[in-house]
Protein backbone atom coordinates (compact mmCIF):
# COMPACT_ATOMS: atom_id res chain seq x y z
CA UNK A 1 0.00 0.00 0.00
CA UNK A 2 1.07 3.67 -1.15
CA UNK A 3 2.27 5.52 1.90
CA UNK A 4 0.14 8.18 0.92
CA UNK A 5 -2.81 5.85 0.93
CA UNK A 6 -1.77 4.92 4.50
CA UNK A 7 -1.32 8.37 5.56
CA UNK A 8 -5.08 9.06 4.01
CA UNK A 9 -6.45 6.50 6.02
CA UNK A 10 -4.85 6.74 9.04
CA UNK A 11 -5.47 10.56 9.19
CA UNK A 12 -9.24 8.97 8.82
CA UNK A 13 -9.33 6.50 11.74
CA UNK A 14 -7.66 9.74 13.57
CA UNK A 15 -10.22 12.08 12.92
CA UNK A 16 -13.44 9.48 13.32
CA UNK A 17 -11.87 8.28 16.58
CA UNK A 18 -11.11 12.51 17.50
CA UNK A 19 -14.52 13.13 16.75
CA UNK A 20 -16.05 10.34 18.74
CA UNK A 21 -14.15 11.09 21.79
CA UNK A 22 -14.74 14.80 21.66
CA UNK A 23 -18.77 14.08 21.46
CA UNK A 24 -18.62 12.01 24.47
CA UNK A 25 -16.38 14.67 26.04
CA UNK A 26 -18.77 17.28 25.14
CA UNK A 27 -21.72 15.44 26.10
CA UNK A 28 -20.48 14.68 29.64
CA UNK A 29 -19.53 18.39 29.71
CA UNK A 30 -23.23 19.72 28.92
CA UNK A 31 -24.68 16.64 31.04
CA UNK A 32 -22.46 18.29 34.77
CA UNK A 33 -22.83 21.52 33.30
CA UNK A 34 -26.40 21.09 33.74
CA UNK A 35 -27.05 18.40 36.39
CA UNK A 36 -25.77 19.65 39.90
CA UNK A 37 -24.01 16.71 40.84
CA UNK A 38 -21.41 18.10 42.13
CA UNK A 39 -23.32 20.73 43.78
CA UNK A 40 -23.01 21.68 47.90
CA UNK A 41 -24.90 19.38 49.37
CA UNK A 42 -25.07 16.18 47.22
CA UNK A 43 -23.27 13.38 48.91
CA UNK A 44 -20.27 12.07 49.19
CA UNK A 45 -20.85 8.97 47.97
CA UNK A 46 -23.37 10.50 44.90
CA UNK A 47 -20.06 12.09 43.79
CA UNK A 48 -17.88 9.25 44.06
CA UNK A 49 -20.26 7.07 41.67
CA UNK A 50 -20.82 10.21 39.10
CA UNK A 51 -16.95 10.04 38.51
CA UNK A 52 -17.25 6.06 38.25
CA UNK A 53 -19.80 6.73 35.37
CA UNK A 54 -17.62 9.47 33.63
CA UNK A 55 -14.68 6.77 33.57
CA UNK A 56 -16.90 3.85 32.44
CA UNK A 57 -18.16 6.32 29.73
CA UNK A 58 -14.46 8.01 28.83
CA UNK A 59 -13.64 4.04 28.98
CA UNK A 60 -15.99 3.09 26.53
CA UNK A 61 -15.08 5.98 24.01
CA UNK A 62 -11.31 4.30 24.08
CA UNK A 63 -12.60 1.20 23.73
CA UNK A 64 -14.81 1.98 21.05
CA UNK A 65 -11.60 3.82 19.10
CA UNK A 66 -9.82 0.80 19.49
CA UNK A 67 -12.51 -1.48 18.15
CA UNK A 68 -12.47 1.42 14.75
CA UNK A 69 -8.40 1.10 14.74
CA UNK A 70 -8.65 -3.02 14.34
CA UNK A 71 -11.59 -2.70 11.57
CA UNK A 72 -9.47 -0.58 9.93
CA UNK A 73 -6.63 -3.01 10.44
CA UNK A 74 -8.38 -5.62 9.38
CA UNK A 75 -10.13 -4.19 6.37
CA UNK A 76 -7.10 -3.08 4.61
CA UNK A 77 -5.66 -6.37 5.12
CA UNK A 78 -3.18 -5.94 7.68
CA UNK A 79 -3.79 -8.74 9.88
CA UNK A 80 -6.48 -11.82 9.59
CA UNK A 81 -9.53 -12.60 11.58
CA UNK A 82 -10.78 -10.38 14.79
CA UNK A 83 -8.08 -10.77 17.92
CA UNK A 84 -4.95 -9.88 15.87
CA UNK A 85 -6.40 -6.60 14.98
CA UNK A 86 -8.04 -6.35 17.89
CA UNK A 87 -4.73 -7.01 20.02
CA UNK A 88 -2.69 -4.90 17.73
CA UNK A 89 -4.77 -2.00 17.97
CA UNK A 90 -5.04 -2.15 21.98
CA UNK A 91 -1.41 -2.60 22.25
CA UNK A 92 -0.51 0.15 20.17
CA UNK A 93 -3.30 2.82 20.71
CA UNK A 94 -2.01 2.60 24.51
CA UNK A 95 1.73 2.43 23.53
CA UNK A 96 2.58 -0.27 24.77
CA UNK A 97 3.84 -2.12 21.69
CA UNK A 98 4.78 -5.14 22.79
CA UNK A 99 6.15 -6.11 19.22
CA UNK A 100 5.04 -9.87 19.56
CA UNK A 101 1.70 -8.70 16.36
CA UNK A 102 3.58 -6.18 13.77
CA UNK A 103 2.07 -5.15 10.34
CA UNK A 104 4.59 -5.60 7.24
CA UNK A 105 6.18 -2.86 5.30
CA UNK A 106 2.89 -2.01 3.46
CA UNK A 107 0.64 -0.87 6.22
CA UNK A 108 3.09 0.55 9.17
CA UNK A 109 2.84 3.98 8.82
CA UNK A 110 -1.60 3.08 9.50
CA UNK A 111 0.02 1.56 12.76
CA UNK A 112 2.14 4.47 13.64
CA UNK A 113 -1.19 6.33 12.99
CA UNK A 114 -2.89 4.38 15.79
CA UNK A 115 -0.64 4.98 18.42
CA UNK A 116 -0.92 9.10 17.12
CA UNK A 117 -4.51 8.77 18.00
CA UNK A 118 -3.97 6.98 21.24
CA UNK A 119 -1.97 9.83 22.87
CA UNK A 120 -4.20 12.38 21.51
CA UNK A 121 -7.06 11.17 22.82
CA UNK A 122 -5.82 9.58 26.46
CA UNK A 123 -3.94 13.51 26.47
CA UNK A 124 -7.64 14.53 26.19
CA UNK A 125 -9.19 12.35 28.73
CA UNK A 126 -6.34 13.75 30.91
CA UNK A 127 -7.36 17.32 30.72
CA UNK A 128 -10.77 16.26 30.69
CA UNK A 129 -10.59 14.90 34.31
CA UNK A 130 -7.77 17.38 35.42
CA UNK A 131 -10.52 19.94 35.16
CA UNK A 132 -12.93 18.18 36.60
CA UNK A 133 -11.20 17.45 39.73
CA UNK A 134 -9.87 20.83 39.75
CA UNK A 135 -12.99 22.16 39.43
CA UNK A 136 -14.47 19.97 41.88
CA UNK A 137 -12.08 20.41 44.37
CA UNK A 138 -12.20 24.08 43.90
CA UNK A 139 -15.84 23.60 44.56
CA UNK A 140 -15.84 21.93 47.88
CA UNK A 141 -12.18 23.49 49.25
CA UNK A 142 -10.50 20.61 49.15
Amino acid sequence: MLVVIQILLGSAVLLACTLLHILVVARLVRHLRTSGHFAEGRSTQHQVLVVCGLFLMLLLSHTLQIYISAFSIWAVGALPGYEAPIYYSLVTYTTVGYGDVVLGPDHRIMGAMISVTGILMFGLTTAFVVGLFTRIMGENDL
